[in-house]
């Protein structure tokens, strides 16, 4: 019973609690939910939140930026407009899909990852926004954190 009881209690956290549905597909990136699945540039939580992504001169664009996330494995871009990005990312084994949004506002990036179902992600999103932020830090586009 021990057993089926641990099963339960895990696809209760991964699927019973979830919102559905992906985030909001517009500008600008926004703070986090009150799920523990989320991480954001904006949310001032320390949960949430992620070191700001200055980057790394003025002349870095988004689609550049977008393209090189784009380019890491389980990527996809949904949508792409001047200064705002919504990407997806769907786990290899599980095949969770989690979103990305990216945008652009004074210098700096701001970053969202957010599971679509489930309460707990187990620090995957955490786990996925740094990953982005060392590919764009090796590709020069954002600046090392607490580089200024």
């Amino acid at each position: 019973m021990g057993k089926n009881l641990l099963g339960l209690i895990v696809l209760f956290t991964l699927f019973g609690c979830s919102k559905g549905g992906p985030m909001a597909k517009q500008p600008p990136v926004t703070a986090c939910g009150d799920s523990p699945n989320c991480v954001s540039t904006e949310d001032t939580r320390a949960t949430f939140q992620l070191a700001p992504l200055p980057l790394a001169n003025t002349d870095v664009a988004l689609a550049t930026i977008v393209e090189k996330i784009a380019s890491m494995p389980g990527a996809q871009v949904v949508s792409a407009q001047e200064n705002y990005a919504h990407l997806r990312f769907t786990t290899r084994v599980l095949r969770f899909v989690d979103d990305v949004e990216v945008s652009l506002s004074d210098n700096q990036l701001a970053l969202r990852s957010a599971s679509r179902i489930g309460y707990y992600d187990f620090g995957a999103n955490r786990q996925r926004a740094d990953a982005i932020r060392r590919t764009l830090v090796e590709a020069k586009l954002v600046r090392p954190s607490g580089d200024h």
